[in-house]
């Protein structure tokens, strides 16, 4: 008798807790008697897109100089970071190559000299009725093609900056002034055809530069060519670099689903590096674009889908809507509300949970 007894007793209190649970959880999901509502309304999108993006050269003040032939590396003049003038002597090259270019020049200068006194000759016998005009034009002829092919040597030679005389070397040298952002040659390095399909040497003028801004697919349609840009760095917290979107590249990247878009901004001082990190703000209220929009405590997330609790005749409808952008406190919503419709914006999650149990 007595273990029965004590069997209902722990009975009584088992249900007696299970009431005071479900009495807790109805109080915890029951929805105040007054909510608070606002209707939907229109509201232009006025807030900033931010990005994340690098300082990149323009590559239009970008020149790349590589070594015109195979060779020893025996000088090298500037390192990464170096700001170099033009024409100035970037590395200097010990070519066989180089001596034996020379030796075509030194070839065609005697060529030309030859050629020179041929004509001269020819011209003296003319005079002396020694010698035809056929004669003076033919040896004309041959001193002209050995100037061209001097003058075409003399231009190679200095393109390519092969040393005067009989030099060995080759000099590379500064096409434009600017900063040595990459160097690919090291002193007493070997230069062969296997290791020169590359750039020995890259320099850039950094008083104009570009912003490489990543765009997530779901904001691709907010971006535009022509819209204003601000960009700050880390480097330079409080100060603001104003813009323009100027190229949006049409393409995703097949891993980060993302799209590029670049900023093109003045640089006079050099402040801005390549590599730097850059937060892009893109103004969206140019656009002028206008959607139906709710405080975002009115919008209840459940099971990947977005809902509002709408106040219809005095009852409350679960609407699924889709939200598209979310800023300062409010949800801009495309489709599944009307403007004019009233909302509930304050316990949404307990008017929700409510729904479901009706």
């Amino acid at each position: 008798m007595k273990i029965h007894t004590s069997i209902l007793f722990a009975a009584l209190l088992l249900l007696s807790a299970c009431n005071n649970i479900t009495q807790q959880q109805e109080s915890a999901t029951a929805p105040v008697k007054h909510p608070t509502t606002v209707k939907v309304h229109m509201k232009t999108l006025s807030d900033d897109l931010v990005l994340n993006g690098d300082v990149a050269c323009d590559e239009a003040l970008l020149r790349k100089v590589y070594v015109p032939c195979t060779g020893r590396v025996t000088t090298l003049s500037v390192q990464v970071g170096d700001y170099v003038k033009r024409g100035a002597a970037l590395a200097t090259i010990h070519s066989e190559a180089a001596a034996d270019y020379r030796k075509s020049i030194s070839d065609a200068e005697s060529e030309m000299r030859l050629a020179q006194r041929e004509y001269n000759m020819q011209q003296d016998l003319k005079r002396s009725q020694m010698a035809s005009d056929k004669d003076v034009e033919e040896a004309h002829q041959r001193l002209l093609v050995a100037q061209a092919e001097h003058k075409r040597l003399q231009h190679v030679a200095q393109i390519n900056g092969y040393g005067s005389g009989a030099s060995a070397n080759v000099t590379l040298s500064a096409p434009i002034a600017g900063y040595v952002i990459n160097k690919r040659i090291y002193t007493d390095s070997y230069v062969n055809e296997e290791n020169n399909n590359e750039a020995a040497i890259e320099i850039a003028d950094l008083q104009r530069v570009w912003v490489i801004a990543d765009v997530y697919e779901s904001d691709i349609a907010k971006v535009r060519q022509g819209t204003e840009a601000t960009v700050t760095t880390m480097a330079y917290p409080d100060e603001v670099f104003c813009g323009r979107i100027d190229k949006v590249y049409s393409v995703l990247d097949s891993e980060s689903k993302t799209m590029k878009v670049r900023v093109t901004l003045d640089n006079p001082n050099g402040r801005l590096k390549p590599g730097m990190f850059a937060s892009v703000s893109v103004s969206l209220s140019d656009n002028g674009e206008r959607m139906a929009a709710v405080p975002s405590s009115a919008v209840v997330f459940e099971g990947g889908f977005d809902y509002v609790m709408v106040v219809n005749g005095g009852k409350y409808e679960r609407r699924k809507v889709r939200v598209t952008h979310v800023a300062n406190g409010n949800s801009y919503i495309a489709s599944g509300v009307k403007t004019g419709e009233e909302v509930i914006t304050e316990n949404a999650l307990l008017y929700f949970n409510a729904s479901e149990n009706e």
